[in-house]
């Protein structure tokens, strides 16, 4: 066993020689062979020499005791004072490493070599000890300075990790800090410029309030101006070399924050409480947890880690030392055995050399006679079957493999090597077919790929990225560089951003590639988005991926317009349903002040002014609701082919003569299950504002087509002047329109854009200016079995007389009192007895308190907590026979099929046979 320093990775090693394993085809039983034969004759050879080396041997043995103490100690206190030495000095290189690392993993890793090495270091001084024990000696200093080396070294490695919490905690502190300074010119910005917009809106106001305007200005001036001085002094200590600079930072800071403080009063009263939260927040930065106590604890441990660093060049100086006075007195010692050998050595040589020659000679005859004669020819044969093998000649047979001595072991192994040589042909074969699909794949890549080298040369790419920016094969060649293909590509208008969309130039792109890993978006001048990803490589260079992401994006700005089409659905839901509550109290007003005025003609005549007027606000509020999809459907199974066709006179009629109007149907459209009244009034919106889009001259196609098994299409295109690309977006918001002079309401497409996803289908359109634009309403196959729709009843048309009531007692519920007091009022005129409550919690304590309430009649939309579901659920559990009648604005999913929903507004006679019906049930 033998000990080594491995020079590659910094450690010790043992190592044992082992002898060379036997061919497993070796015969079990030999004859005398090669090895036999060569080992008697050198069994004689060895005879003769021994008798000469016992000669020898007496005379080596007077100085056995010296040579035993330098093997036995100076020479390994030698080698371990050495290896101390070389780990030192690694351990020492290792230290300005382990401070430089930014890295968390690369420090963990460098530290677990420097506990390595420390290892070693120990294991070694412990041996040194065991070769010279003492009290003082050089071995004992050894230890000291080692265990001192490892001690500054493990307090380096602690520091280095505070300083790295520290910073990490600075980090966070600065970006709270950038927070902050947003949040504080928000508070003063607005009003700085609030103050100047009044000065300059009121040029000949009085002197007095410009004065005041001046002082508040100041007072908000001089706090923005102060922020600003505070935020840049933190900053500063954020970047502060040495403590005296953060100290120096921090009494700036101090007085600042004080004069902070004591402008608040000069500040406008609304904004003083803000600002003093600010000022708080602030002066936090004081605290241990803040900038200036983070910075000083940083610089601390870098200082600390810089002077342990230097105690530790010192020690690895006097282990130096150490190591080579111990070695000049191993030098010594060997040197004074040297000498002794020498004489005695020599004395002895000449009779070992003359019985030694003599020993050659005979052993060399001998071995010529009964070995080298016989190994020679069989080689011979060997080598040339080695030869043809090599030429090519696969079948060549190799000689002597039925020999049970050394030569047939030889043979056997080449035969081996023969059948792992043609082995390694076919893997060889099977890398190549591998590198070839690898290659095939690489060029067939959906996306591209490039490779630059660390001089920013191309060194690889794939015909997918010279495809996706329009590159010829001989606008590139191997070692082109990147600023080169930036320039050919910025000439042609290619332009790029960052992932947050600020654009950069092509020539920026290049510096933060080598070393990190970034993501940028490029925009081609054909309207392309390809996306890059590049990875730096450990050699030097980096490698990107070019992904052409232009339909992803195109879904992603689709997806964007549903949402923002799905929000303003919402909104206008609300306000119709809010505004048919307005709606129902004045045409009930407006319906019960009828008798009155029917004598009186000139208020008559008024009174059926106002009376169309809600009429046409109640359409107006069934077209807001067929966009916000909340209006009552009657959906049924319809042929869209005979839907259509029924249709067209009427179109033909409506558009006028100067339309031409063309038809072009598929065969065998499947059914689909819609509101077929709906889909009439959407196919004439469209086609009235194909015309007017035309003015009243062109062509309008009327096409349907099957797209899927599961959706049919109706195509309405007309020749008109198209919609610019920046309108298309918008032309489904309600009254949104581009007729001129006050033509159109903006309501008609949005009704179809509701309708039509109210019915579970979606609308397209396509259109370029002067090109015309094609409207599309894909509409849902319907099932073979259709269920019929549990709808609510809603009874309609008007009768000659009212039901009267018999006094019997009503509960009426509505959080409008206007309409509260109308609707109490049409039931009072009708013969009942009424009582009202504005919201849930009070109908439910009126239900308490009155017994004789038949019948409740209350608004779906309530105020939380109680709605008029959750309202009407409670009542029939404290009167189980109660009846319930419920009115809104707007279709509800939730009723049952018995229940009942009066749509806001509810005319008198619908209200009084509705009653009627319900009593006597």
């Amino acid at each position: 066993m033998e000990r080594r320093d491995d020079t590659e990775n910094g450690h010790e090693t043992a190592y044992a020689r082992t002898a060379p394993m036997r061919p497993d085809t070796a015969p079990s039983h030999r004859r005398s062979g090669i090895k036999s034969r060569l080992l008697l004759i050198l069994g004689l050879a060895m005879l003769a020499i021994a008798i000469a080396s016992a000669v020898a041997l007496v005379a080596l043995t007077q100085i056995r005791s010296q040579v035993a103490t330098v093997a036995d100690r100076e020479l390994p206190a030698s080698e371990a004072a050495l290896l101390l030495a070389r780990i030192g000095e690694r351990l020492q290189d290792r230290t300005p490493a382990l401070m430089v690392l930014k890295d968390a993993d690369a420090r963990r890793r460098q530290m677990d070599l420097i506990e390595q090495d420390l290892q070693s270091l120990a294991s070694e001084a412990e041996h040194l000890n065991r070769l010279h024990p003492g009290k003082d000696s050089d071995a004992a200093s050894f230890s000291r300075l080692t265990r001192a080396l490892a001690d500054n070294l493990r307090q380096i490695a602690a520091l280095i990790e505070r300083q790295a919490d520290l910073g990490r905690a600075a980090i966070g502190q600065r970006e709270r800090l950038i927070q902050l300074r947003e949040r504080v010119q928000q508070i003063l910005g607005p009003s700085i410029l609030a103050v100047t917009d009044v000065v300059d809106r009121e040029p000949s106001a009085p002197e007095p309030l410009f004065r005041r305007a001046a002082l508040a200005q100041g007072a908000l001036l001089d706090a923005e101006r102060l922020a600003g001085f505070a935020f840049g002094e933190l900053l500063i200590a954020t970047e502060a070399s040495s403590l005296d600079q953060v100290r120096q930072s921090r009494r700036t800071f101090e007085r600042i924050r004080d004069r902070l403080v004591g402008l608040v009063p000069r500040i406008p009263s609304g904004l003083r409480d803000e600002l003093r939260a600010a000022i708080a927040d602030l002066a936090g930065q004081l605290e241990p947890a803040g900038v200036f106590a983070l910075r000083s604890g940083e610089l601390a441990a870098i200082a600390e880690a810089e002077r342990l660093e230097v105690a530790n060049r010192r020690i690895a100086s006097q282990l130096k030392s150490r190591v080579d006075a111990l070695v000049r007195s191993a030098n010594a010692n060997i040197a004074q055995v040297a000498a002794v050998m020498g004489e005695t050595v020599l004395a002895n040589t000449l009779l070992f050399v003359a019985v030694s020659v003599a020993a050659i000679l005979i052993a060399t005859l001998l071995s010529y006679r009964l070995v080298v004669r016989d190994i020679s020819l069989n080689l011979r044969a060997v080598t040339q079957a080695m030869q043809r093998l090599a030429e090519g000649e696969r079948q060549a047979r190799v000689p002597a493999m039925d020999r049970d001595d050394e030569i047939g072991d030889l043979a056997r192994v080449f035969n081996v090597f023969k059948e792992q040589s043609f082995r390694m042909e076919t893997l060889d074969r099977q890398l190549t077919e591998k590198s070839n699909l690898l290659l095939a794949t690489f060029d067939n890549m959906n996306d591209g790929f490039t490779v630059f080298d660390a001089q920013e040369r191309l060194i690889a790419w794939n015909p997918r990225y010279l495809e996706l920016y329009g590159l010829s094969d001989a606008a590139l060649e191997y070692g082109v560089s990147l600023a080169h293909i930036h320039a050919r590509l910025a000439a042609r208008g290619t332009r790029a951003f960052t992932p947050l969309g600020e654009e950069v130039a092509l020539a920026e792109l290049v510096s933060e590639r080598r070393s990190l890993t970034r993501e940028y978006e490029v925009r081609c001048p054909d309207g392309r988005l390809v996306e890059l990803r590049s990875n730096p490589v450990p050699t030097g260079g980096f490698v990107t991926i070019h992904i052409d992401v232009s339909e992803r994006r195109a879904m992603e700005r689709q997806l964007r317009q549903a949402q923002k089409m799905e929000a303003v659905g919402q909104l206008t839901g609300g306000i119709a349903h809010d505004f048919n509550n307005i709606l129902a109290a004045l045409q009930g007003n407006l319906t019960y002040l009828e008798e009155g005025l029917k004598d009186r003609p000139e208020l008559y005549a008024r009174w059926k002014k106002a009376m169309g007027a809600s009429d046409r606000a109640a359409r107006q509020v069934e077209r807001l609701l067929a966009f916000s999809r909340r209006q009552r459907l009657d959906p049924q199974l319809v042929d869209v082919n005979a839907l259509v066709t029924g249709m067209l006179d009427l179109l033909e009629y409506s558009l006028g003569d100067g339309i031409v109007l063309h038809s072009e149907l598929a065969v065998a459209l499947p059914l689909v299950r819609i509101d077929p009244g709906q889909l009439e009034n959407a196919l004439m919106n469209l086609a009235i504002n194909a015309r007017d889009a035309m003015g009243g001259q062109g062509q309008i196609r009327i096409e349907t087509a099957r797209l899927s098994d599961a959706e049919v299409e109706i195509r309405v295109e007309d020749t008109g002047c198209g919609i610019p690309q920046d309108l298309i977006d918008r032309v489904f918001e309600p009254f949104f329109t581009t007729k001129s002079g006050g033509k159109g309401s903006g309501l008609g497409l949005s009704m179809v854009y509701g309708f039509v996803s109210q019915s579970g289908g979606g609308v397209t359109i396509e259109s370029e200016p002067g090109q015309g634009a094609r409207v599309g309403i894909r509409l849902p196959v319907c099932a073979e079995s259709a269920v019929a729709d549990s709808g609510t009843l809603q009874e309609e048309g008007a009768v000659a007389d009212c039901p009267q009531g018999n006094g019997e007692t009503l509960l009426v519920v509505d959080d409008d009192p206007a309409l509260l007091d109308l609707t109490a009022t049409q039931l009072e005129s009708l013969g009942y007895s009424v009582r009202i409550a504005g919201n849930g919690a009070e109908a439910l304590d009126v239900l308490r308190g009155d017994s004789s309430i038949r019948l409740l009649y209350t608004d779906i939309g309530l105020p939380a907590p109680w709605d008029g579901f959750a309202l009407a659920d409670k009542a029939r559990e404290q009167r189980p026979g109660l009846r319930v009648l419920y009115t809104s604005g707007q279709d509800h999913d939730r009723l049952e099929v018995a229940e009942v929903l009066l749509k806001k507004p509810v005319p008198l006679d619908l209200l009084a046979r509705t009653v009627a019906r319900l009593l006597s049930a």
